[in-house]
């Protein structure tokens, strides 16, 4: 094993880099001497590492295996099944678009929408969706999701607090002050369907 506290920076970067390993070239010396020395470690240890890879692979073709092995009338099942599903409250959302803007919700959430026409109790299904989200999978859209909807219901059609707007001139008399209070829906988000 070579002395690594005698080489200078440039040789302890010229060892790094035949190693293939990734780090910071503007490093201190000692980080990266001990870059080096769990990149040497981790060569010896290399053979046990391999052998585990390789029982990952047999256990992944003997699934692979199993899964060919269905007949085709069960993974028609399996994926009209997989294809019409609600997202759990606890572990999924969705990116929605609506009113030129985008919102992430989630079931049982509330969120302030631009005005949507409706009355209070009825149900909307938004179709615009983005992305679903649910635990480990991921649909992302290009630019909807197809299949994908979000249903919600009408809590409240209000309009916002008020805004003033203010323009003035200097010098020149000119001084226009109004309100303005934006129309919105505020929708609970009842179940996302993929």
């Amino acid at each position: 094993m070579k002395d690594y506290e005698k080489m200078t920076v440039k040789e302890l970067v010229d060892e790094l880099t035949g190693l293939g390993a990734s780090f910071n070239k503007k490093a201190r010396k000692a980080e990266l001497i001990e870059l080096l020395l769990s990149e040497t470690e981790g060569k010896s240890q290399e053979p046990a590492a391999k052998e585990e890879t390789a029982e990952a692979a047999a256990i992944e073709e003997t699934a692979e295996a199993a899964a060919i092995a269905e007949s085709p009338a069960e993974k028609k099942v399996t994926i009209k099944a997989a294809a019409k599903r609600e997202i759990p409250a606890d572990s999924g959302y969705a990116i929605i678009r609506t009113g030129g803007k985008q919102y992430q919700v989630s079931a049982g959430s509330r969120v302030r929408v631009e005005k949507i026409a409706g009355n209070v109790g009825d149900t909307v299904e938004l179709k615009d969706v983005l992305a679903v989200f649910d635990g480990d999978n991921a649909k992302i859209g290009q630019p909807t999701v197809e299949g994908a909807v979000v249903v919600a219901r009408i809590v409240e059609q209000d309009k916002a607090k008020k805004v003033l707007v203010f323009k003035k001139k200097r010098r020149k008399g000119y001084r226009v002050k109004r309100g303005h209070r934006q129309m919105y829906t505020a929708l609970e988000i009842s179940g996302i369907s993929v």
